[in-house]
């Protein structure tokens, strides 16, 4: 570890901050989008897409393949996720190592 100390927060304080904090609608939104898609839910990021009338930002037909390839990495099935990173982009992993 390289010796920074964590700062510890009261909850008090902790409070006052967050109260303090301003986030707009919109990047509440993205943020919202951006885990739905993250962690893989498919049809709940493109319903919040139409009821929040934003714009996902990624393919969403696209995350089922991600998640295939997520689950075969942490499986350990590195060789069936490289090939579907393959099949579905054959350059990527060339050109970005």
């Amino acid at each position: 570890m390289s010796g920074t100390k964590k700062e510890l927060i009261e909850m008090d304080d902790w409070n006052r901050r967050l109260a303090k904090a301003k986030v707009s609608k919109q990047d509440l939104d993205r943020l919202v989008m951006n885990f739905l898609v993250i962690e893989g839910y498919k049809d709940t990021a493109e319903n919040f897409a139409r009821e929040a009338f934003i714009d996902p930002g990624v393919d969403l037909s696209a995350i089922s393949d991600r998640m295939e390839i997520r689950s075969a990495v942490h499986t350990g099935d590195v060789e069936t996720a490289i090939e579907r990173v393959n099949d579905l982009n054959p350059e990527i992993l060339e050109t970005n190592p």
